[in-house]
């Protein structure tokens, strides 16, 4: 009961006061949280030295800054609970809609994202445009929380699919032509598809390339942009994916996700404040995070 008053208490606080007041409180709660959450910090810090090339100075800033953002991000989740369509609308500023619709071919669109800007908004700004949408969902532990915040995704035109159910209705949605939207910035070390990401390997899922490939849906790699630092405009930028195919699945599904992971290093070099990742994605850092902790013991 107490969480779910928490979330309507943040719901009415982050609508009611001023924008520019609660992204500064974000902002300050963010600086405190980097030098509080030391395993935090620490991982984050470590994925942005692959950005910045080994820049220590720069990876710093950069974890810093998006810790900060991570926090403006939380205002906007509450604030897009009890939102309306119109609401959405006014905060876009401009989209790459025409590239997605383009690679709608009946069999429906896997559009994959990540934990880049306000992520949340993307299946709203695609659902205006009139394309039906399903997003995958983890499910809140308290049942009155889980089904506030899912209604208020599915009143803006988004069907849930609950991630302990995400394999039949993924399907169900592409065979209906919807766009499913799938996050992909996953640590995955033990079953995971390994790609190079800013000059290094990663290994990430491979389901959303393989359902990708089994269904022939169109393919998308997309972000949803916050447009400036005190406003909550957003844009969203996505890219059609191409790759040769080559009947292997195991190989094309590999393929497949070093092209979006592509896309994502040329999104993420513009901006890398606004990429939210405080788990290690690399496993060569997760190995050595692993093996300091051992040692300490």
């Amino acid at each position: 009961m107490l969480v779910y008053w928490a979330f309507l208490a943040g719901a009415y606080l982050a609508r009611m006061v001023p924008l520019r007041v609660s992204y500064g409180l974000a902002r300050l709660v963010g600086g405190a949280t980097y030098y509080a959450w030391g395993g935090g910090r620490r991982r984050c810090i470590q994925n942005m030295r692959h950005v910045t090339g080994g820049d220590e100075r720069a990876a710093r800033r950069y974890a810093r800054a998006s810790l900060a953002n991570y926090l403006v991000y939380l205002v906007d989740f509450f604030r897009v609970i009890g939102t309306n369509a119109d609401e959405i609308r006014a905060r876009v500023r401009g989209d790459d809609w025409e590239r997605i619709r383009d690679e709608r071919t009946g069999r429906g669109i896997v559009a994959m994202t990540m934990h880049y800007g306000n992520w949340d908004l993307g299946g709203a700004i695609l659902a205006l445009h009139g394309l039906s949408v399903a997003a995958i969902a983890d499910r809140f532990d308290n049942p009155r929380v889980n089904r506030y915040v899912l209604g208020s995704r599915q009143h803006l035109g988004m069907k849930i699919i609950p991630a302990d159910r995400m394999g039949p209705g993924l399907i169900r949605a592409l065979r209906n032509n919807d766009a499913v939207a799938v996050l992909v910035d996953i640590p995955a070390p033990e079953s995971g598809i390994r790609v190079t990401f800013f000059g290094d390997t990663i290994a990430v899922p491979d389901g959303p390339a393989r359902l990708a490939l089994r269904t022939g849906a169109g393919i998308v790699a997309g972000v949803v942009v916050r447009h400036a630092r005190w406003d909550d405009g957003v844009r969203l930028e996505a890219a059609a994916i191409t790759f040769d195919r080559t009947g292997d699945e195991g190989v094309d599904a590999q393929a497949l996700t070093q092209a979006v992971f592509a896309h994502f290093e040329q999104f993420i070099r513009r901006d890398p404040s606004q990429w939210y990742i405080f788990r290690n994605l690399w496993p060569a850092d997760a190995r050595r995070e692993a093996e300091t902790a051992a040692m300490a013991r």
